[in-house]
């Protein structure tokens, strides 16, 4: 005990000697008690909740004179008050949903959304939706259409035969929750066309809310299509997504070489297009001004540039679809462009701090999501940076200025350890969130950052601003082209980069722990200022170790047991033969870190499968017509059961399960793993 006394007198003392820096941590309280929310396997109590709250109210009246215990309770109040928010939107998210009716129907609905799947097909995002009887279908559900085209837009009504479907759950014990996601972006579920859609008339009037997301959306499309009518589909599809946010129109082959090449965060709008963006307009409209000079003495040129940067930011906020990162993006920018109209200095550790207390507020989900974490991630890693060394690098910067030369050298020196330094401490920063969500390192991403950066910042973002600029005068032909042509030399690029031997390193996930652990060492590490912010180092180096021993399923069977995956000899996952779940099987073979099958390899499982050969040195499985004996423990009874021993598995409400035969046997569902709450019920 005393030892514990006198590392709380030692942590109380030093925090007492930065006081300001405590206030950072206001934040991360209230983000803790959002966290502490989705941990929970069972949907707390709304009422014990409310009894919290009324206890530590109770508990500060009667302590009020009590400064230190004040001081604990506003953080369990931050904690608290975290907790409640998100249970609030939570309950409230569920009240606008209803049952799924998993069949096939007549519907009739009015548009939301207009945008296309991973292979091409038109998607419609619905709403209102009523079947033929006229009951009305509670909801919003995103469904497939059999074409690739139509003239569709958000606010029209139709109607068509379809098939509805719950919201897909986790595909793996530790897989992501994507009814989670869905649920919060206000989806009942999903769905595909049996027949065409056909255009009706709207009868309901549609509230304001929804027409103003409907005219946004419909301006959006209308950017995207001018951009799909000027620049061929490669081109058009990145700058799609870097001017509106629209990824659906990028090819798999594409996603690949930007994800592997380490340049996957250009594909979504976030702090380097935003302040790339906005930094261009001040600039621009700064330089407008000194052109005449008596308007620049007369006004404060940069108040006026700070303005239309605002302008400008909040426009390409809303066309851009306002993701996470862009909506973190543009309340730092705007809290900036403020600073500058108020003469004051905004680019700090508090910025970051009230953009992420902001965001929170106004969705507490995105904790959870890997955009929210990677893009504060690497901000206040910047940031830290920063703080620490900005002063040096400006000292050198100043030191024996008179030549011209020299100055140009140094500002190129600068330029290019800006963009060294900056990638390696941002890819350090989201390294842990890059192995827990998308189990993958890319090795050579500083050489693409290094490549590709000065055509993102002197040709694609300045010629996006002032494609923007022209749009609505229909005098942006020649400014889109700059920047498809932009845009194809860094296609060059990560193909080039993604292609180079051992560009990609697969990894398993850590465990949650382990990364909980370590951001709140980085936070620890980042957020303070003097020399005990390195105790930072240690939660870090533990959480690291959350990664050693990690070991893949010896199988893995999907919810109705059709789709199984066994571990071969050298411990890669196997698929075994089955037509359908492709998105099931993709999920699987990236979350454990496995590859996909050579075509030999196919070629030889499904003799193995079909009982006319076996490979012992690759994969211990042997089959005949009806079964198949996997290391002589599981039988595989073909598309009927599963049995271990003289045990037969149940996945009745598993949703899926994880089996570990060697060492310490056990069995995890999917279900253990997301609990029962209400985005799964």
């Amino acid at each position: 005990m005393k030892i514990i006394s006198k590392i709380w007198v030692y942590l109380r003392r030093q925090a007492d000697l930065e006081p300001e820096r405590r206030k950072l941590w206001l934040p991360v309280f209230f983000g803790i008690g959002i966290g502490l929310y989705y941990l929970l396997p069972q949907e707390p109590s709304k009422w014990l909740t409310l009894s919290i709250i009324e206890g530590l109210i109770l508990a500060a009246v009667i302590l009020r004179y009590r400064q230190r215990i004040l001081k604990v309770l506003l953080i369990f109040g931050l904690i608290i008050g975290g907790f409640c928010w998100v249970q609030m939107r939570s309950i409230y998210v569920a009240s606008q949903m209803g049952k799924v009716p998993e069949q096939k129907l007549y519907l009739k609905g009015n548009i939301l959304k207009v945008d296309h799947s991973q292979k091409g097909k038109l998607r419609l995002t619905m709403d209102n939706l009523f079947d033929f009887d006229g009951k009305k279908i509670k909801g919003s559900f995103r469904i497939t259409l059999r074409q690739k085209e139509g003239n569709y837009q958000a606010g029209q009504c139709v109607e068509m035969v379809a098939t509805l479907l719950p919201r897909a759950k986790a595909q793996l014990p530790q897989g992501y929750q994507f009814d989670r996601k869905n649920f919060y972006n206000g989806l009942s579920g999903s769905g595909y066309a049996e027949s065409r859609a056909f255009k009706i008339d709207c009868k309901d009037r549609l509230p304001f809310e929804s027409k103003l997301k409907i005219k946004i959306d419909n301006w959006r499309q209308k950017i995207v299509d001018r951009i799909n009518s000027v620049l061929p589909p490669d081109e058009a599809s990145i700058v799609a997504a870097i001017l509106a946010g629209e990824q659906g129109a990028i090819n798999e082959e594409q996603i690949k070489h930007y994800r592997d090449s380490g340049l996957a965060h250009f594909l979504s709008i976030s702090g380097l297009h935003m302040s790339m963006i906005a930094g261009l307009m001040f600039f621009f409209i700064r330089l407008l001004l000194a052109l005449y000079p008596p308007l620049a003495l007369r006004y404060n040129s940069k108040k006026i540039a700070a303005i239309f940067a605002i302008i400008i930011s909040t426009t390409y906020l809303l066309i851009s679809g306002a993701a996470i990162p862009a909506q973190r993006a543009f309340i730092m920018t705007l809290i900036v462009l403020l600073g500058v109209l108020s003469n004051r200095r905004a680019i700090s550790m508090y910025t970051i701090a009230w953009a992420a207390f902001i965001v929170l507020l106004i969705t507490p989900e995105a904790l959870t999501s890997a955009s929210f974490q990677m893009s504060f991630a690497a901000v206040i890693g910047l940031i830290a940076f920063y703080e620490k060394n900005a002063s040096r690098l400006a000292k050198w910067f100043k030191k024996d200025k008179s030549s011209l030369l020299i100055t140009f050298a140094k500002s190129m020196v600068v330029y290019l350890a800006g963009i060294i330094i900056a990638d390696l401490v941002a890819s350090v920063a989201v390294l842990p969130f890059e192995i827990y969500h998308f189990n993958q390192i890319s090795v050579y991403s500083l050489l693409a950052n290094l490549a590709a950066g000065p055509i993102i910042g002197f040709i694609i973002m300045p010629f996006t601003l002032l494609s923007l600029i022209l749009m609505p005068f229909d005098l942006d032909v020649y400014s889109l082209q700059v920047v498809g042509f932009g845009v194809s030399l860094v296609n060059d690029i990560t193909a080039w980069v993604s292609n180079l031997k051992g560009a990609l390193l697969d990894v398993l996930s850590m465990p949650l722990w382990g990364l909980i652990l370590m951001v709140l060492g980085g936070l620890w590490l980042c957020l303070w200022e003097r020399r005990w912010r390195w105790l930072g180092l240690i939660a870090i180096a533990v959480g690291a170790s959350s990664m050693i021993g990690l070991s893949k399923p010896d199988m893995l069977i999907n919810e109705d047991g059709k789709v199984i995956a066994i571990k071969d000899n050298h411990d890669n996952l196997v698929i075994l033969p089955v037509r359908g779940k492709d998105f099931t099987k993709q999920i699987w073979l990236e979350k454990t870190a496995s590859q996909p099958l050579a075509e030999n390899k196919e070629i030889l499982l499904r003799k193995i499968y079909q009982g006319k050969t076996t490979a012992p040195k690759w994969l211990d499985l042997s089959c005949n017509k009806e079964s198949c004996l996997y290391k002589q423990k599981v039988k595989i009874i073909k598309n009927k059961e599963i049995r271990i021993g003289h045990q037969k598995l149940d996945l009745t409400n598993s949703h899926g399960l994880a089996i570990y035969l060697d060492e310490i046997f056990k069995i995890v569902s999917v279900r253990d793993y997301i609990g029962v709450r209400l985005w799964n019920q």
